[in-house]
């Protein structure tokens, strides 16, 4: 199975990836638990493509691709914003998470989410790969 939704680098578009993922969640058997975890993930990335990849303001697409395969998830995020690999940016640890104004919880949440992530970048696109293996029964 699979599916793929299309966001611009608008930060608005950011909200729809509840609603997006909620009506996929219902037609793939996704626990509401796991669905959350897959929410946040996409997300964070998403919004720190918005944020930070796009240096002019023309509209760009980013695409979310999503394939289940028996329990394993892959979420495949391509955008042609400038270079950036997550898993080289390594945010300072934090006693108070709450207090913290440095950024970085975002790519701590999908690490801790996601039980695998790749990053290349192919023909000016960034592509990153995270595997979620879903645990928990419908």
């Amino acid at each position: 199975m699979e599916k793929t939704f299309h966001y611009r680098n608008d930060i608005q578009d950011v909200s729809r990836i509840d609603t997006d993922l909620s009506q996929l969640a219902s037609e793939w058997s996704i626990p509401d638990s796991e669905l959350r975890q897959v929410v946040v993930i996409i997300e964070e990335l998403l919004s720190n493509i918005v944020r930070f990849a796009f240096p002019d303001p023309n509209e760009q697409l980013i695409e979310v691709r999503i394939t289940k395969a028996g329990r394993v998830l892959t979420i495949r995020i391509t955008d042609n914003g400038i270079p950036f690999n997550p898993l080289d940016y390594h945010p300072s640890p934090t006693t108070d998470p709450a207090s913290s104004d440095a950024g970085g919880m975002g790519i701590i949440l999908v690490r801790t989410f996601s039980d695998s992530i790749e990053y290349n970048r192919n023909k000016d696109k960034n592509r990153l790969t995270i595997t979620k293996i879903i645990k928990s029964k419908t």
